[in-house]
């Protein structure tokens, strides 16, 4: 960030990002104008002691404008810092409200005729640092209001018993220089701000981006780059969320495994890329054919498993004939089957059972296993459900 006299640049926001800020900051700033206004409104009416000892002429005039009337417009401005208000409304009426005490004092210093009045008038910077450090308003704010305070002053000083030209300038040695060092602590505090607030933002978007490629990770790490089906840690990962959160359908399990004919064949015969594109077409058909709650996933090269859970047999061989003919109504040539299905098809091989501990995804693969191999002895483009202690179904 470049640096002027010292003096770090204000940070450019967006419009939106300001917002933003003021937004974020809005409870602390409430919280610190409350506690500033507190302490400076004590040290206001405590002054009145000072006035009592410097300034005896003056008592009454003094007591009227601290207690009669500063005391319960200050009230008032606690009351309204404390609703819910925009802050920088807030400020705003703070420092108006630090801007007519400065008014208020000068009237009671002007009216004066005590010697003590000129060494008193010092304590104008007190003003200064109350609308600029105290109030912790922006830096333009609190630039707008030093002018101001400025210009007060420095009328009001013409008309103080004793004043003189000299007078005017050794008080000027001590108040400019007040002036400009509020000022630039204010300048400082606001661009302290600024940057704290972008380092958060930009602190929240690497967590958001982190975050975002950690859920990516998670994702591409369960599923197949290829046809973008889960993989077989997806599908671990799906056994053990239907264990874990639907133990009832984990009872009635319809496990299906597809395998495409011939497929070494057509790779061999067309390449891989074709090979890749086979699977993906046949991936995609058979996604579709299934219903949206049957995870399907590629189990290896050219075999594909899907699992339905809260199923039957009936459902099983539902399931498997859609998927034959799903793949099968693609029409994909395939010349070197070396049988009479001149087409890319699939053999499906389905088991139904209980998923519900460890070990029975195993024996339930094992059954369709065995069914699949039997569907394809059937000479492929067929299914078998298997089902235990039963008959196993076949359709070709």
């Amino acid at each position: 960030m470049m640096r002027w006299l010292g003096l770090p640049a204000r940070p450019r926001l967006t419009v939106e990002q300001y917002a933003a800020f003021l937004e974020s900051r809005a409870p602390l700033r409430s919280r610190m104008l409350r506690a500033a206004v507190f302490c400076v409104l004590v040290f206001y009416l405590g002054c009145f002691l000072f006035d009592l000892w410097l300034l005896g002429d003056v008592t009454m005039l003094s007591a009227t404008l601290r207690f009669g009337v500063m005391l319960p417009i200050a009230i008032g401005l606690l009351a309204y810092i404390g609703a819910d208000h925009p802050v920088e409304k807030k400020e705003i009426a703070a420092i108006l409200v630090a801007l007519f005490a400065n008014v208020c004092w000068c009237v009671i210093l002007v009216s004066s005729s005590s010697p003590g009045v000129l060494t008193y008038f010092y304590a104008a910077t007190s003003f200064q640092m109350a609308i600029t450090i105290a109030a912790a308003s922006p830096f333009r704010p609190a630039l707008r209001a030093s002018i101001f305070t400025f210009c007060l002053n420095y009328s009001a000083i013409w008309f103080i018993e004793g004043a003189t030209p000299s007078y005017v300038i050794q008080h000027l040695a001590v108040y400019m220089p007040t002036v400009i060092m509020t000022l630039l602590v204010s300048y400082q505090l606001e661009v302290e701000a600024l940057t704290s607030h972008l380092q958060m933002e930009e602190n929240e978007a690497l967590k958001r981006e982190l975050s975002r490629q950690n859920k990516d990770l998670a994702r591409l790490s369960v599923t197949d780059p290829l046809t973008r089906l889960s993989n077989r840690r997806g599908t671990e990962m799906e056994l053990t969320r239907l264990m874990a959160e639907t133990p009832d359908a984990a009872r009635r399990v319809v496990l299906l495994v597809a395998d495409v004919d011939h497929f070494k064949a057509y790779n061999d015969a067309y390449g891989h890329g074709a090979g890749d594109d086979c699977l993906k077409r046949v991936a995609r058909a058979m996604r579709r054919a299934l219903p949206i709650e049957a995870h399907l996933a590629r189990h290896g090269g050219e075999e594909f498993v899907a699992i339905m859970a809260d199923a039957d047999p009936d459902t099983a061989a539902a399931l498997a004939e859609s998927l034959r003919r799903a793949v099968r109504q693609l029409g994909v040539a395939h010349a070197y089957t070396g049988d009479r299905n001149a087409h890319v098809t699939i053999s499906v091989g389905a088991a139904c059972g209980p998923i519900q501990r460890e070990g029975d995804f195993e024996r339930l693969l094992d059954a369709a296993d065995r069914a699949l191999y039997a569907a394809k002895g059937d000479g492929r483009n067929s299914w078998r459900v298997s089902v235990p202690d039963e008959a196993e179904r076949v359709v070709a």
